[in-house]
């Protein structure tokens, strides 16, 4: 979800990085880049919260898909189920 919105959002990730240190939130490029290629889990709520806000998309629907990733499958419906 991460790669498909910083591709449509057309910035680069130096410009990503810059605009979320604007939001106090630093992280390195190389970070960034390891995210959107899934090659480390999710970055914390309060990162996915400025991301999904610089980066234009929903922030409920992006944390979702973050929470999703970290936690075993069978806890996610069971959560949903109770939402």
């Amino acid at each position: 979800m991460l790669k498909k919105a910083t591709e449509r959002s057309g910035l680069s990730l130096s410009r990503i990085i810059f605009k979320l240190a604007k939001e106090d939130i630093c992280m390195d490029k190389a970070i960034l880049s390891k995210l959107q290629n899934g090659k480390c889990p999710p970055a914390r709520d309060e990162v996915n919260i400025a991301l999904a806000e610089v980066l234009n998309i929903d922030s409920e629907k992006f944390r979702l898909a973050a929470a999703k990733e970290l936690i075993p499958k069978s806890l996610f419906e069971l959560i949903k189920k109770a939402g």
